[in-house]
């Protein structure tokens, strides 16, 4: 995590519009205008989702959670349940993720990915508890567990939290705090625009909308292919994300990443695909070792309209091998892998998993 910040991510926040408020009564008035026009917009969509939720999560379906806001002050935040009743009292203070072992229902990965749990949050809006744009709430747990020793967070304190904040829209959950951070705390520094506010709501609900639709079309072909065609069942909790000229460099020798800086020809395979916890890679020989070291690459959209190479190191255990019918390529590999920092994991979620909701703009 050792990196120079002030030049990560390309993101300029001169060139947009920050989170600290100029004229409050303005900012309060059109804070109150866009919650009351989105509530009364999404009753239909309501209409639909709360049934889907009791019935996936029970009783009750909105969670109310306790958040800090301006100045540290404490604040319910409500969102549509997406967790068991009982799991932030198991993990209070930690981040949830995959590696807690409970596999979230498909239903509740899409509305986690999608947002749209969030909607409750135009209540704490209306409230003026927050506004439409600024740094995301966070429980006192985490912040005391995570946050507190992370120089220069508590600048996010000056403003008020916001139901989209700049890393919430361009950066995955599980992004690191620290890197989280720094994208809202050099926001801060800056006023308030209210067009450029507008343009940061159209972007979230265009995000919104297209991950929507993306999830929404894999899900349909997934049950038509095992429902109707009866050609597979899906038992997978973890969706495959299939690369784009994936490619692995294994390390010649246990530790020594520093090899792929040399001019040498590293082992190489395939990557076909990854998820959150295993990747597949197709060689032509066999691994040597059972606990091998890797580069994984890849080409992905990052700019609208441009394609770059990014990539991340890891380690990974052979967790199943089996040979295959190809030309070129022998042997199947399913490794599990674990990035070598919290860097690396925020590359795999960010660029080979895609979870941002916005992962075209930077």
């Amino acid at each position: 995590m050792d990196l120079k910040l002030n030049n990560f991510g390309q993101y300029n926040p001169k060139n947009t519009a920050g989170y600290r408020t100029s004229y409050e009564l303005l900012n309060r008035g059109v804070n109150l205008i866009l919650s009351i026009f989105f509530m009364v917009f999404s009753i239909p969509l309501m209409v639909v989702l709360i049934p889907v939720v009791i019935f996936v999560n029970g009783w009750p379906f909105i969670y109310a959670g306790v958040r800090l806001g301006k100045n540290k002050n404490k604040f319910v935040m409500y969102k549509f349940r997406t967790l068991p009743v009982d799991f932030e009292q198991q993990y209070d203070a930690q981040l949830v993720s995959y590696s807690h072992g409970y596999r979230l229902p498909w239903f509740c990965r899409f509305m986690r990915d999608t947002r749209l749990d969030e909607i409750p949050q135009l209540l704490n809006i209306i409230k003026g508890e927050m506004d439409f744009v600024g740094p995301r709430p966070v429980r006192p747990s985490v912040y005391n567990a995570f946050c507190r020793s992370i120089k220069g967070y508590d600048k996010r304190f000056s403003v008020k939290p916001g139901l989209i904040g700049y890393s919430q829209l361009f950066t995955p959950h599980s992004t690191p705090k620290r890197i989280r951070s720094f994208i809202d705390n050099r926001a801060t520094r800056f006023k308030k625009n209210i067009l450029c506010d507008t343009l940061i709501i159209l972007l979230a609900g265009f995000g919104v909308i297209t991950k929507t639709i993306h999830l929404l079309s894999r899900i349909s072909v997934t049950l038509t292919m095992e429902k109707v065609l009866r050609q597979y069942t899906n038992k997978r909790g973890l969706d495959r994300i299939k690369q784009k000229d994936g490619l692995v460099e294994f390390c010649a020798e246990t530790g020594q990443f520093d090899y792929f800086c040399m001019d040498f020809e590293p082992d190489r395979g395939i990557l076909k695909d990854i998820n959150e916890e295993y990747i597949r890679v197709d060689t032509r020989v066999p691994l040597k070792k059972d606990r091998v070291m890797f580069r994984a690459l890849a080409k992905v959209k990052t700019k609208l309209g441009q394609t770059h190479r990014k990539s991340f190191f890891s380690y990974g255990t052979v967790f199943k091998v089996y040979e295959i019918e190809d030309q070129r390529y022998k042997y199947a590999y399913i490794l599990r892998y674990e990035p070598v920092s919290e860097l690396n994991r925020y590359f795999v979620d960010q660029y080979f998993l895609r979870k941002s909701l916005m992962r075209y703009v930077i």
